[in-house]
């Protein structure tokens, strides 16, 4: 007999992340994904940590505060199946102009990782969020937790790309060490569950490859392949990137929590 189905909230509004994550928790029994934008008046979340953890555990116990006290019965009568073509960008932004909710809201420090709760008992409201980013070790770490507003703008990839280039200019191959980091923070109403973290090695190309998957995809080359991500098909990416092995952290983490019945 199948389990309780259990329903976790994505905490993001990015229709790829939510699609990977979707894609590589496809196997997780009794759990059922729902993205942030099927529910209405979530304001944006002040992501001010100042490391990808922070930022995680920040996202996701904040909204899982705020869902709360919302209600469950808030869904969008909108689709957001993963077959239909819902702009989730487009939908939370509307959603942002009529609430009247534009301040980014805060509560509490969120400097760091904020410590794991003892197993609540009510878990019917659960929130995954996760941060993630690009690390290059000639700058330093940068763009890190700034990896998605690189350039100033929130989510202008090509603009993140060009600044990248421009930042290692000069600097040789064998010097363009980096990595994908993705922290992934679970959290219910009473606080943060659990959270982990999940890297993966490459070096930077001196100029884009590739038009698959999103970001800085195009410039990251995964040695052991020989292409960038952005050569590499969605299922072999979703095979070795930083979300697949933080996911697959996360789901070993999430059998331990949840209830097999």
């Amino acid at each position: 007999m199948p389990g309780k189905k259990h329903t976790i909230v994505v905490g993001t509004n990015n229709r790829h992340k939510f699609d990977e994550i979707k894609a590589i928790l496809a196997d997780v029994e009794n759990v059922e994904l729902v993205p942030l934008s099927a529910f209405s008046n979530v304001p944006p979340i002040d992501e001010s940590a100042k490391t990808f953890a922070g930022n995680a555990s920040k996202k996701a116990t904040e909204l899982a505060r705020f869902l709360s006290m919302l209600g469950r019965l808030s869904f969008a009568n909108q689709s957001t199946s993963q077959d239909d073509d819902t702009d989730f960008e487009a939908l939370a932004g509307e959603r942002a102009r009529t609430s009247g909710r534009h301040k980014k809201v805060t509560v509490g420090p969120g400097s760091g990782r904020q410590p794991a709760v003892p197993k609540p008992k009510n878990l019917d409201l659960l929130v995954m969020a996760d941060d993630s980013g690009l690390e290059v070790d000639a700058l330093n770490g940068a763009p890190g937790v700034l990896s998605a507003r690189y350039a100033g703008k929130h989510g202008d990839d090509a603009a993140n790309n060009r600044l990248l280039l421009q930042n290692l200019k000069g600097v040789p191959g064998g010097k363009r060490k980096a990595r994908f980091v993705c922290e992934i923070a679970l959290a219910c109403a009473d606080g943060l569950l659990f959270g982990v973290r999940g890297a993966v090695e490459g070096m930077i190309v001196d100029e884009p490859r590739g038009s698959g998957g999103f970001g800085y995809d195009p410039l990251f080359l995964y040695p052991p392949r020989g292409k960038t991500f952005g050569e590499l098909d969605a299922a072999t990416k979703n095979q070795i990137s930083h979300r697949s092995r933080a996911l697959a952290k996360f789901k070993e983490e999430l059998k331990k929590l949840l209830p097999t019945a």
